[in-house]
C-alpha cells in the first residue's frame, strides 16, 4: 500500500511538472509566433549544440559536487538525476526541485544531508561563478571608468566569499533564515576554486549558444558576443532572486532584452529574448528525455550483467558441486575394490 501511495504522488507530480511546463511554452509560443522570422540554419545548429553542452557541463558540475563530498554516484546516473529535478524549476517557488533531486538522491542510497550541502554549493557557485562572468565582461557591456574598477573589484570579492572560513558562517546564517538546516560539511578551497571557474566556462558556453540563437534569426553581429555572455549571466542572478517566478519566468527575458536593446530595435530584442526562452526550454526537455534514456539503458544493461554473472556463477557452483560428487564417488569404489581384494 505504501509502494502503491509512492507511486501516486510520482505520478501526480510528473503531471503537475507536465502542465506547467505545457503552460509556458503555450504563452510564449502566442508571442513568439506574431513575430516574423528570418532563420540562418548553421548558427542555429550550433547554438543547440552549444546549449547541449551547456547542460552536459552543468549535469557534470553537479556529479563533480557529490564526489567532492565522498558521494559515489557514476556519471551518467548524476547527470540523469540532476536533469530529471531541473524540469521543476517549471513549479511556481522553485523549492521542488532541491525536494525531488533529494528525494531522488535518497532512494539511490546516499546521505541527505551531504546532499543538501552539494546543493547548497550548487547555487552558491552558480550565482558567484554568473556575478564573476558579468564581472569580467562588464567593460564590454557599458565602459565606464568607474564601472571597470568596482568590477575588476568584484573578481578578488567573490573568490573570498566562497573560501570555507568565509561562506560556512554565511551559509548557516541564510539557510537559518529559511528555517532550514545547516551546511553540515563544506568543500575544501582548492576544490571550490576548480567549480568556481567550471562554472564560468559553463556561462561562456551558455552565452556563445544564446549569441549563436540570436545571430540565426537577427543577425547580429560578433561585436555584441561579449555583451550576450554578460547579459545571459546576469539575467541568471536575477531570475534567482525572484524565486517565486517559474524559472524567472518574464525578469530574465527583461534583462535580455534591455541587454540587447543597444544594438537591436527594441522589439526586435524583445521577441529574440522570448524566442531564447522557447528554444532553451525544448532542448532542456531533449536533454533530460537523453539523459534519463541513457541512464535507464544503462541501469537494464548493469542488471542484465549482474543477472548473467548470477547464472554463470551458479553454473559453476552447480559443476563443482557434480565434480566434487564425482570425485567422492571414486573414492568410494576405490575403497570398495580394495575391501574386495
Amino acid at each position: 500500500m505504501k509502494r502503491r501511495w509512492l507511486r501516486l504522488v510520482q505520478l501526480l507530480a510528473v503531471v503537475v511538472v507536465v502542465y506547467f511546463i505545457a503552460a509556458y511554452l503555450a504563452h510564449y509560443w502566442t508571442q513568439v509566433s506574431a513575430y516574423h522570422w528570418s532563420i540562418r540554419p548553421l548558427p542555429l545548429v550550433l547554438s543547440a549544440l552549444a546549449f547541449a553542452v551547456f547542460y552536459l557541463l552543468q549535469g557534470g558540475a553537479w556529479w563533480l559536487l557529490l564526489r567532492g563530498f565522498s558521494l559515489t554516484s557514476d556519471f551518467r546516473h548524476a547527470s540523469a538525476t540532476w536533469g530529471k529535478s531541473i524540469l521543476a524549476r517549471y513549479v511556481p517557488g522553485n523549492v521542488f526541485m532541491f525536494l525531488g533531486r533529494a528525494w531522488m538522491s535518497h532512494r539511490q542510497g546516499l546521505d541527505v544531508v551531504r546532499v543538501s550541502a552539494a546543493m547548497v554549493y550548487e547555487q552558491a557557485l552558480g550565482m558567484a561563478s554568473a556575478l564573476l562572468t558579468v564581472a569580467i565582461l562588464l567593460p564590454f557591456w557599458q565602459y565606464h571608468r568607474g564601472i571597470t574598477a568596482v568590477a575588476l573589484l568584484a573578481v578578488p570579492l567573490l573568490v573570498v566569499l566562497m573560501h570555507p572560513r568565509v561562506f560556512a558562517p554565511l551559509a548557516d546564517r541564510v539557510l537559518r533564515l529559511l528555517k532550514r538546516e545547516p551546511l553540515g560539511a563544506v568543500l575544501p578551497f582548492t576544490q571550490v576554486l576548480g567549480l568556481l571557474f567550471y562554472y564560468v566556462a559553463s556561462w561562456l558556453v551558455a552565452g556563445l549558444a544564446a549569441w549563436l540563437l540570436a545571430a540565426a534569426v537577427t543577425g547580429i553581429g560578433v561585436a555584441a558576443l561579449p555583451v550576450t555572455v554578460a547579459a545571459y549571466a546576469f539575467a541568471y542572478v536575477v531570475g534567482i532572486a525572484a524565486f517565486v517566478l517559474p524559472s524567472g519566468l518574464g525578469v530574465r527575458e527583461a534583462v535580455l532584452a534591455a541587454a540587447l536593446a543597444v544594438r537591436l530595435p527594441g522589439s526586435i530584442a524583445l521577441a529574440w529574448a522570448l524566442l531564447l526562452r522557447l528554444w532553451q526550454t525544448l532542448l532542456e526537455l531533449l536533454y533530460v528525455g537523453g539523459v534519463a534514456l541513457a541512464d535507464r539503458v544503462g541501469r537494464d544493461a548493469l542488471a542484465e550483467k549482474a543477472r548473467r554473472d548470477a547464472v554463470a556463477s551458479a553454473a559453476v557452483g552447480v559443476a563443482a558441486s557434480r565434480a566434487a560428487s564425482d570425485v567422492t564417488g571414486a573414492d568410494a569404489r576405490v575403497g570398495k575394490t580394495d575391501l574386495t581384494l
